[in-house]
């Protein structure tokens, strides 16, 4: 949360280099990433206190909390929501850096304690460290991941992007802590009306540690507006998270889902927020339902982006700093309509392709008309309604603004190896 406070500093002033750093070369799945394979996050980044603010999060399509206290377990499995356990012991106010061995003292009583509740997917070590404190939270992660295979020893990393933010950052979490997810938040949309091209940014330089170390990622986007980021849009949202799925996100969190300061870490009131999915009186916002659409889509998908390898993501339009536009291998080459697309390419277990095109006008609806790099025999879309996976309606089917759509081609043998995934 340090960072969080200085969110603007950062975004204003981080140095842009072209990536040239070395990435550790691709590992062996980390032990206890398992879980991850299945299961597909839609966390709200928010503490609870009582069982009807987790049966509203239930309901709007959440299934998994950043904050739980052990005594809402039960209130979680009975929602079937996940739950990331947190004690005051363990994880430090959010000024405070962590305490390795206050924390190593106090964890294996709490994983024995409550290690086997069915709605324990982890336990919280920290948000926002800074690189000093790798090597004491590696020690906790190491601890979690021997006392608790397939637990999430949960860290949340800052945002950043450059040369010196996925080597001696992101890259350094990796080597030190062992993470089975890469997590960290970053939020775009300001009062002005824009959207940080720096969200691009940054979800370049983390997806490119999670490909080159073989590790999930997950992002928190932002939903409360508070300080000088905007009450988001339905735009906003579709804009976020389709756009981390395009990167090949592989859970999303939600900051904030209650329109009120953290009642746990010494969070300070902001004084702003407003707008989120519930309000300072844990009522329901309009945002609450724009999220519960969102979040039935994503889950319709979830299956299926689960069994999808990211390959390469790539804009058309305006192309943010570190990413790149069509090349001359992209299975999609232009677009016949519309300003400005992120297209993520994919090939699933069975070496099939897919690609998601998201429409990045947070104005204006664009026909989904890609200039394939050759003709597909078949192209088909992976309904967000219904989940099933049908013809696609070719040239009809249209995006809103900042919605994706994830499509399956195949092409024929003779269409050559550059139609491959």
């Amino acid at each position: 949360m340090i960072n969080r406070i200085n969110r603007f500093r950062i975004a204003t002033t981080m140095s842009w280099f072209i990536l040239t750093c070395g990435l550790a070369q691709a590992a062996p799945d980390p032990a206890g990433q398992a879980p991850f394979k299945s299961f597909f996050p839609l966390m709200a980044w928010d503490d609870v206190e009582n069982t009807a603010t987790i049966k509203k999060m239930a309901d709007c399509g959440i299934n998994s909390i950043a904050f739980v206290p052990p005594n809402l377990l039960d209130a979680c499995a009975d929602n079937g929501i996940k739950a990331i356990v947190f004690d005051e012991h363990v994880t430090p106010n959010w000024d405070k850096p962590f305490d390795a061995e206050r924390a190593l003292g106090v964890l294996p009583g709490l994983i024995e304690k409550y290690n086997n509740h069915p709605a324990v997917l982890g336990y919280h070590l920290k948000d926002e460290p800074d690189a000093g404190q790798f090597a004491a939270l590696g020690k906790a992660c190491d601890l979690v991941s021997k006392l608790s295979p397939g637990a999430w020893p949960y860290i949340n990393l800052t945002p950043g992007m450059g040369d010196w933010y996925v080597k001696d950052y992101v890259q350094a979490f990796v080597d030190a802590c062992h993470p089975p997810v890469l997590s960290y938040d970053n939020y775009p949309i300001g009062e002005t009306g824009t959207f940080s091209y720096g969200y691009w940014a940054n979800m370049h330089d983390v997806r490119q540690v999670s490909v080159a170390n073989d590790i999930p990622f997950h992002t928190i986007l932002l939903t409360s507006a508070h300080w000088n980021y905007r009450v988001p849009t339905a735009g906003d949202l579709r804009l976020m998270a389709y756009g981390a799925l395009a990167y090949g996100a592989r859970g999303l969190g939600y900051y904030k889902f209650r329109s009120r300061p953290l009642s746990v870490l010494g969070a300070p009131d902001l004084g702003n927020f407003r707008e989120a999915p519930l309000d300072q009186y844990d009522e329901k916002t309009p945002t609450w339902d724009t999220l519960r659409n969102l979040n039935h889509q994503i889950a319709n998908l979830a299956p299926t982006l689960l069994d999808l390898k990211t390959s390469d993501v790539y804009h058309i339009g305006e192309i943010p700093e570190r990413n790149h536009g069509v090349t001359s291998s992209s299975l999609i080459q232009s677009m016949q309509s519309g300003t400005g697309f992120i297209v993520g390419e994919f090939h699933d277990s069975k070496d099939a392709a897919w690609v998601m095109v998201v429409n990045k006008d947070l104005a204006n609806s664009a026909f989904c008309r890609p200039v394939y790099i050759a003709k597909p025999t078949h192209v088909q879309y992976l309904s967000p309604i219904t989940g099933e996976l049908t013809d696609f309606p070719d040239p009809w089917y249209a995006l809103a603004p900042g919605q994706g759509v994830l499509m399956k081609l195949t092409f024929s043998p003779t269409a050559g190896e550059s139609a491959k995934p």
